[in-house]
């Protein structure tokens, strides 16, 4: 029996503040470039990207992550920027916390173990605020913003000609959070 697919990814999902606080910083970057701001509720950043997978394997996903033991920290995000090359502009940090370091490779080491290869980019530590943009953008993000990450989510990305629809399938809390 054929199974249906699903494209996967964990992320770091902002909470409501931070997520409207991104959003807002989205429309703004979208103007100063010329594209197009990520739509408020798909603001996120990427731990790894797994591309379509069957449906089936996210409960698999989702048992193993919930043994990953992580540190709650922050994220401080100080620079806009944009790439050429995809048209995309993000905003970044120049300090990377290890926790989040730590979280990535737990991540990575769950995928191994469950024999999914996710994509062989490296981590960059970054969310997308814009696409299709046709003015490179590079300052710094003033004043800066600080996300307190609190949790990490298994995601699946829905496309369609309206774009994509990202849906929270799983969510599991860091150390240090009530």
């Amino acid at each position: 029996m054929h199974d249906a697919k699903q494209r996967l990814f964990f992320a770091l999902w902002p909470d409501a503040s931070t997520s409207g606080a991104l959003a807002t910083i989205a429309q703004e970057v979208a103007v100063e470039s010329g594209g197009r701001a990520t739509a408020p509720g798909n603001v996120h950043l990427t731990l790894a990207f797994l591309g379509d997978q069957p449906a089936h394997i996210a409960c698999d996903l989702s048992a193993a992550a919930s043994r990953i033991s992580a540190p709650a920290f922050d994220l401080v995000f100080d620079k806009v920027e944009s790439w050429r090359k995809t048209a995309i502009a993000w905003a970044g940090v120049r300090s990377v916390p290890p926790p989040l370091v730590a979280l990535h490779d737990s991540v990575a080491r769950l995928l191994l173990a469950t024999e999914i290869e996710p994509d062989n980019l490296p981590f960059a530590v970054h969310v997308t605020l814009a696409r299709r943009v046709v003015t490179a953008v590079r300052r710094p993000l003033a004043p800066p913003l600080t996300w307190h990450v609190a949790a990490f989510a298994l995601v699946a990305s829905e496309l369609s000609s309206a774009g994509a629809r990202y849906r929270v399938l799983s969510s599991w809390p860091l150390i240090g959070n009530a």
